[in-house]
């Protein structure tokens, strides 16, 4: 499938994203003026350094702070218990960076533009013509050179000229020559009066940035004459060594290795090695809902759907490029995606673009096991067997507690504090529940791919997280809970009028630690591990209080039932055991999904981007396929003023199929290709279920290569809303409960390795 535009890009959420999962470029494809933004995923603000600054442990006494807090909660003394709360703020996390520009100039008049974005090929094409020619310009990079090209051929008519050159927004950049740039990263981001500003040191990341333009024209370096074809290639080289690493800082070092890049790249067949590496990892999953051309134009198809509320050809399409934009996004030996994935223009991006662990970038990796790119997913959990490292120092240094902690923000240096400096709302600053959240994507591997060694992996970093919360745990209300709590980022109303978020024994800490322990005893039974640690969390389970249903019939959120500050909020956490987690199972536990089902209906019909992802996957899980299909229609909107990213902005998508926060951020792309897929496969609870919550404007269609839990991997097809085909393979001798037609069987993988529909009836 191919995304087809008839004009260039006029601003950045128009223009197409390539990445190799390190190197990311947005391709503007304005003929005059062709713009490829740079991006370099280890290029962020700071280093080591800042996530250490930040641990400032001899001026705080984090249990003191601790004690007073839960004292002052248990008293009722909401303002003693925030002041105590502001003391143990330390700092901020770091922000993404842009690397920089590269730029083609060419004279003359364009007309007749036309470009695309192939999905399969992972190519973007600009066409052009011009009172004298026609030209096409093609550009990818490529995961298995690790380089950025670019081909411009003229197609018929008069040779062309152009002027190339590397652009920098950063005050330190060096641009040696119009084709080679280093540029150095901001060392901090300080506050002030005046709001954030950029600080630049020598304690910070360097890249270098150099291009090659091979030609059959006149000119040397980066300017054409009567060029018919030409070639650039280029390579990024930084010198960041990781979370606990501060940058080498040598020059030479980075010269050798883009050098070394840019001479193997010249050796090889570049587009057959990309097209290789990229297909590899597209075409183990395929998804149709509705016929379709081998091209779309996306600004019509935005419009229609709006209009007839027709959803499948536009469904099918964010479905698959939500698979692209995590292959280009999240590569073996990398980094994970942030908020932005790998792309970024601005020096102080929206939220840092930063590693948000309340759900943000456990959100980005949701659909990864399960629409079989696994390896896409694990960048994000080598980041946080790296960030259990810096954990273990700030549990052990601020609360003095074992096992590790994260907080609500996190950055490739391992920020692990809480967020502030003495003035950010407890509401997201008091959260020490990130490795809760983050852990649960060590079990989604290893119930994924049926693989003890993936638990083994795993063990010591959910163990660690685990022996943290059950010290953290205490008595509170005659049972075993939290305090302080809050439920993310959402606030409740005090007898007094004022709003607060800290509380005691949220649902959503309740639920997050419970999924936990769960998954840590799952692991030790697979393990044979039978430990003090493991019994003493079966004994916390045991007592551990379950969700609740306030009086009016909803999951409750905080103790009490006190009222909402915002009925409409975009967070529902306290919906964590629908989903992510997998403890509210509408064939299991009827009446707290229906609970569950009316808190949706009372968050209403319209949020974020990234939150109606969230809702449409949580209908799913329930069973709720038309109001799924409703909530997923307000996902799929046009965003009709991309300029407004304030508070009157609107949620949807971007021309360029981005998720609008808005601003943009990636996680709604991600967890709206999640969602899609739960409306047709789920496999949580040791069931496998099969069209759980198909909407009735998608009577037929396809699904290929979906994994589900248990090691299996499944097609299926279905007609008038009914399975009409199905294989599951998995290893002989696996056990799945099937879920299919409206009954459930029971059934062993046979010798053979495949189930079929047949063997169902």
């Amino acid at each position: 499938m191919r995304i087809l535009y008839h004009e260039p890009a006029a601003r950045w959420t128009e223009a197409l994203p390539l990445g190799n999962g390190r190197i990311g470029a947005m391709v503007f494809g304005d003929p005059a003026l062709s713009r490829f933004q740079l991006n370099e995923e280890t290029c962020w603000s700071g280093s080591p350094a800042t996530a250490q600054g930040s641990l400032r442990t001899t001026d705080v006494d984090g249990p003191s702070a601790v004690a007073r807090m839960r004292a002052a909660l248990a008293e009722g003394d909401i303002d003693a218990a925030e002041r105590a709360e502001y003391e143990m703020q330390m700092g901020f996390s770091q922000a993404y960076q842009p690397l920089g520009d590269l730029v083609i100039r060419s004279d003359g008049a364009a007309f007749d533009v036309r470009r695309t974005l192939d999905l399969d090929n992972a190519i973007a094409t600009t066409e052009w013509r011009t009172p004298r020619s026609r030209l096409r310009e093609t550009s990818w990079v490529s995961a298995a050179d690790d380089v950025l090209v670019i081909e411009r051929v003229v197609v018929e008519g008069a040779a062309f000229d152009a002027e190339v050159a590397l652009s920098s927004p950063h005050a330190t950049a060096e641009r040696v020559d119009p084709l080679r740039m280093y540029s150095r990263m901001p060392s901090n981001i300080e506050r002030g009066p005046d709001g954030e500003q950029l600080a630049y040191g020598e304690r910070a990341v360097t890249a270098l940035t150099v291009a090659r333009v091979e030609h059959d024209g006149v000119g040397v370096g980066g300017a054409i004459t009567g060029a018919r074809r030409m070639r650039i290639i280029l390579a990024v080289a930084t010198d960041a060594l990781g979370m606990h690493v501060m940058p080498h800082g040598d020059r030479d070092r980075l010269e050798d290795e883009a050098t070394a890049m840019l001479d193997a790249a010249e050796k090889v067949d570049l587009r057959t090695r990309h097209h290789e590496a990229h297909f590899s990892l597209w075409d183990r999953t395929e998804l149709s809902l509705s016929t379709t051309a081998d091209e779309v134009d996306v600004v019509e198809l935005l419009a229609s759907t709006r209009l007839t509320g027709k959803s499948a050809l536009l469904a099918q399409l964010v479905f698959a490029y939500g698979r692209y934009l995590l292959i280009s996004s999240s590569r073996p030996g990398g980094l994970p995606a942030n908020l932005q994935g790998i792309w970024n223009d601005k020096l102080l991006p929206p939220w840092h673009s930063n590693y948000t662990t309340n759900i943000n970038v456990e959100m980005n990796y949701w659909p990864a096991e399960a629409v079989g790119l696994s390896e896409c997913h694990e960048p994000l959990l080598a980041w946080i067997e790296q960030l259990a490292r810096a954990g273990t120092e700030t549990a052990r240094e601020l609360y003095r507690a074992p096992g590790w902690v994260a907080h609500h923000n996190s950055d490739p240096w391992g920020f692990s504090v809480p967020v502030g400096h003495g003035s950010f709302d407890p509401v997201w600053s008091m959260w020490p529940l990130g490795a809760a959240w983050l852990c649960r994507h060590f079990r989604e591997r290893w119930q994924f791919t049926a693989d003890k060694s993936d638990a083994r992996r795993a063990w010591p970093t959910i163990r660690g997280a685990a022996e943290f919360l059950h010290a953290w745990l205490i008595e509170v209300d005659g049972a075993i809970g939290t305090s302080p709590s809050t439920s993310p980022e959402n606030r409740y109303r005090l007898p007094s009028g004022r709003t607060t978020g800290l509380s005691t024994s949220t649902t959503s800490d309740l639920a997050m630690i419970r999924d936990l322990f769960e998954g840590v005893l799952e692991a030790a039974e697979m393990l044979e591990i039978d430990d003090d640690l493991t019994r003493a969390l079966a004994d916390d389970l045991a007592v551990l209080p379950r969700e609740q249903v306030d009086a009016a019939g909803r999951v409750r959120e905080w103790p009490g039932d006190p009222e909402e500050e915002d009925p409409h909020h975009r967070h529902q956490s306290h919906l964590y055991g629908v989903l992510p987690g997998e403890t509210i199972l509408p064939w299991r536990d009827a009446a707290l999904a229906r609970a569950a089902g009316l808190s949706l209906d009372d968050r209403g019909p319209r949020s974020t981007g990234w939150s109606l992802a969230w809702r449409v996957g949580l209908r799913a899980r329930l069973r709720d396929a038309e109001s799924a299909h409703a909530a997923l229609l307000t996902f799929l909107a046009p965003v009709t003023d991309p300029d407004n990213p304030g508070p009157r902005g609107e949620a949807g998508l971007y021309t360029n199929l981005f998720c609008a926060h808005p601003p943009f951020q990636i996680d709604g792309n991600f967890g709206v290709t999640a969602a899609i897929t739960e409306m047709i496969v789920q496999s949580h609870g040791g069931r496998l279920s099969l069209l759980p919550a198909l909407p009735s404007q998608w009577p037929d269609g396809r699904f290929r290569g979906v994994r589900v839990r248990g090691g299996g991997e499944v097609d299926l097809a279905w007609e008038g809303s009914r399975v009409t085909r199905f294989a599951l393979r998995a290893a002989a001798g696996s056990r799945f409960s099937i879920e299919l037609n409206g009954s459930v069987r029971d059934v062993v993988v046979p010798k053979r390795g495949v189930i079929e529909l047949g063997d169902l009836r």
